[in-house]
């Protein structure tokens, strides 16, 4: 796992910052796939599972790192200068535990989750079923 030092501690404001404009992307994401769910392709099931981890990751591993920073009363959260969540006065210890033991493990399992997703589009592509044209948004020509 990725431990923290004095030589990459500086980069921790900017990895928060980051995260947390994530989290907020996800949950745009998120409305936008609800109010657009009658315009998704049929997959199959193994599709849908796949689709369906991706989202539960994106979501996940940004919020268990939220309840850490909330549990670790370490200090405020400031997303790129701006303050979105106070310190708490005395640490949470179950948060912190959480944070620490699922927080690294969560986000490398949607590394991989989503180079295999990438991996599968490249592969459908190749095999000439449009898989990128059509998430791209681009109609088929010619009946392909």
């Amino acid at each position: 796992m990725w431990n923290i030092n004095e030589k990459y501690y500086s980069l921790m404001g900017y990895h928060k910052s980051v995260g947390f404009l994530l989290l907020v992307l996800v949950a745009l994401r998120l409305v936008w796939v609800l109010a657009n769910w009658h315009n998704r392709p049929h997959g199959s099931l193994v599709v849908k599972l796949g689709h369906a981890a991706l989202y539960v990751l994106m979501a996940a591993v940004p919020v268990v790192a939220m309840i850490r920073q909330y549990g670790s009363a370490r200090g405020d959260l400031e997303v790129f200068g701006i303050t979105v969540m106070h310190k708490i006065e005395q640490p949470i210890e179950w948060m912190t535990q959480l944070g620490n033991a699922a927080h690294g493990k969560l986000a490398y399992l949607l590394f991989m989750l989503a180079f295999g997703h990438i991996a599968m589009a490249v592969l459908h592509q190749l095999r000439g079923e449009k898989i990128i044209n059509r998430m791209a948004g681009k109609p088929a020509v010619g009946g392909e």
